[in-house]
């Protein structure tokens, strides 16, 4: 046997060890046991080989490779922190060299906007942490009845119990018996295309206020703990706030003392052309969740920024913080983060957002949203969303969308199908060529879907 051969057949057996003795998140079993895994190979730049073929990751993973894959500065840092200390831990009172820098580059980054961080490994056990602290601040604060948490229809927080209550996609849910009873309340999503229909971007942002303040009035503001908000909703369908809604949200929780939570899990570390969606959007929250970006998915980490506000209360309890994980302050992680918020800072990757790939993106969705099939084409910094009217309903729009994604992959791009809305989050490093290109991909998938 030669040596392509081998190579064959060890790929067929790792198929078949995969179908009989891994059990896959968000996947079908039966369709998986029909269809066999797509597997992974190489991948390099913004390019990913799977199923032998080169495709241009237009998920950027799951919208968590920042610099694209393959980085050498990454690697290296990984391979030189594990070497020297390939493993720490934040518990009482440890840190490392990387940990206590990294500590101090995300304050610098935030414009000390949040002055303290904790660590974990994934957005989920970010978002749990967040709700932990929230909890413990009303404590500290002599208000321990504030319980209820506020997230949105669409939102996505999570895959942990606590964060999948946080959710606002019933797919997440029914198999679960999630959300929550009495500990998860959600609000309107600002989705003006299929929700703020007659109405002018002013007039839709009012009504999302008054009906945000009407349930935390109805609720009672003693009772509410926090809300949450992803600054672009990510696999909800790609959702972008119309002009003025996060700074209303703002004041409306600033006035009844409720701390808001910015999810940053997908946005942070670029996608909006900032380094943070929460500076691009100019408004300020209390708490900060980050993950993804921070290492572009090359090794888990997660943080939890805190505000001066909320940092002074946590100050004066004289008393353990009991909650921590085994991974929390993990100094590979925390090198691997230092070396890809290097590569973005020294190749000016923001600027390479707002100057190529922004422009490029916009160009190409203006286009396609002239296509029959498309209802709404949106997009901001490395992130774009096609939401479809193709169908009489929500579930012809759906299968659609699915269609689509199968004709864009078999034309060498990966998508995202999140019901009847296709989404693409690109690499910061993705040029205005590959962006084209991927635009032209898009234009003939939908076209083949139609036929």
């Amino acid at each position: 046997m030669n040596q392509i051969d081998a190579n064959a057949q060890i790929e067929s057996d790792c198929l078949i060890a995969d179908v009989k003795h891994h059990l896959h998140p968000v996947t079908n079993p039966q369709t998986l046991e029909k269809l066999g895994p797509i597997l992974a190979g190489d991948a390099e730049g913004v390019y990913v080989r799977l199923n032998g073929e080169k495709l241009i990751d237009g998920l950027s993973g799951l919208g968590c490779v920042n610099v694209g894959y393959g980085n050498e500065k990454l690697c290296r840092a990984a391979y030189t922190e594990m070497k020297r200390l390939s493993f720490s831990h934040g518990f009482v009172g440890q840190t490392s060299k990387t940990v206590a820098q990294l500590s101090e580059k995300l304050a610098k980054l935030t414009n000390y906007d949040f002055d303290k961080f904790f660590f974990a490994s994934t957005g989920s056990d970010a978002n749990e942490s967040a709700v932990k602290l929230a909890y413990y601040y009303w404590r500290l604060k002599g208000q321990p009845k504030r319980k209820v948490l506020l997230s949105r229809e669409y939102a996505y927080h999570g895959n942990t119990v606590l964060a999948t209550a946080l959710t606002g996609i019933e797919h997440y849910h029914f198999q679960f018996d999630l959300p929550l009873a009495n500990l998860v309340t959600r609000v309107e999503a600002p989705y003006a295309y299929r929700c703020g229909v007659g109405l002018t971007s002013t007039e839709y942002v009012r009504k999302l206020a008054e009906s945000l303040e009407e349930k935390i009035r109805e609720i009672g503001p003693e009772n509410v703990a926090a809300f949450f908000v992803e600054p672009v909703q990510g696999a909800g369908g790609l959702i972008m706030p119309p002009r003025g809604y996060l700074q209303a949200v703002q004041e409306i929780c600033n006035r009844h003392g409720v701390l808001l939570i910015a999810d940053e899990v997908v946005t942070g570390f670029g996608k909006t052309g900032s380094m943070f969606a929460y500076q691009h959007y100019q408004f300020k929250p209390d708490i900060i969740t980050m993950a993804k970006g921070i290492t572009s998915s090359y090794y888990p980490l997660s943080a939890v920024g805190l505000s001066q506000k909320v940092t002074d209360v946590l100050s004066t309890a004289n008393e353990e913080f009991v909650h921590g994980f085994t991974n929390s302050g993990h100094p590979v992680a925390a090198a691997v983060a230092l070396a890809n918020i290097e590569v973005i800072e020294e190749n000016r990757l923001l600027d390479n957002v707002k100057n190529a790939i922004e422009p490029a993106l916009r160009r190409g969705m203006e286009k396609l949203a002239k296509h029959p099939a498309v209802g709404e084409a949106r997009s901001i910094g490395v992130m774009a969303a096609l939401d479809f009217c193709h169908g009489n309903s929500l579930a012809e729009q759906t299968a659609f969308c699915e269609k689509v994604a199968l004709e864009a992959f078999a034309r060498g791009l990966v998508t995202r199908p999140m019901d009847p809305v296709l989404g693409l989050l690109f690499p910061l490093i993705s040029t205005a060529a590959e962006i084209d290109e991927s635009m032209t991909i898009l234009e003939s998938a939908i076209n083949a879907a139609m036929l």
